[in-house]
């Protein structure tokens, strides 16, 4: 049996991400790694990285692969007798194959990759009845008007509209989807398929299901 301590969430924006990402971490014992929250660290702490990084924060430009790889690599050197969840990274390639070689350098590896295939009309349609509070952070999907969580009144995210989702996905369809190529070559990918729309649970008993029948 497979022990699995790695795991990489892969799926387009709106695909449910964020809910399943939660279900993971609760259900595996998992850390999650959050390449924001880790540039926004090292930023306060004035590291080296940190102030490296900041220079593109401050221009609103990406932040270099190297910055965010060393990054990503030092958190996993202190967190490598943990359990983690790597949701968004890698989003290329180059840096799935970093990851793999940073990750050999501490004798581990990624053990699973949970690849959220869901269809683009449904995504499409979440992103048309998708509101954020601006309050909590809170994601609804059916449009409310005011947080479930904290009674704030939701907004439409800025990036939630036909021209920014437009990029968003072309960008996740030239730079990340590939990565999922790059793990199933490895045989470590597991598939989950939603064309319709139903309760993020039965998503996330999916997601168990195959993840128990990965381990075998």
């Amino acid at each position: 049996m497979k022990t699995l301590k790695r795991f990489v969430l892969v799926g387009a924006p709106a695909s449910g991400k964020g809910t399943q990402s939660s279900f993971l971490s609760e259900s595996y014992d998992l850390k999650p790694l959050s390449t924001g929250a880790l540039l926004r660290a090292e930023v306060a702490a004035g590291s080296p990285l940190g102030l490296e990084a900041k220079k593109y924060m401050d221009a609103a430009m990406f932040v270099p692969d190297e910055v965010v790889n060393g990054i990503v690599s030092q958190w996993l050197g202190n967190n490598k007798d943990c359990g983690c969840l790597l949701d968004g990274y890698p989003r290329t390639v180059a840096q799935a194959q970093t990851l793999d070689e940073n990750l050999a350098k501490l004798g581990l590896g990624v053990d699973i990759v949970v690849f959220l295939n869901v269809s683009q009309e449904l995504i499409e349609a979440r992103m048309l009845r998708r509101k954020a509070c601006p309050v909590c952070g809170e994601t609804t999907r059916n449009g409310e008007e005011v947080c479930p969580k904290c009674g704030a009144g939701m907004i439409v995210r800025s990036d939630d509209n036909p021209e920014a989702f437009a990029k968003r996905r072309k960008d996740y369809e030239s730079l990340t989807l590939p990565v999922v190529e790059h793990y199933r070559a490895q045989g470590k990918v597991v598939q989950i398929d939603v064309t319709e729309e139903g309760e993020p649970e039965a998503v996330s008993a999916r997601i168990a299901a195959a993840v128990a029948a990965y381990v075998g």
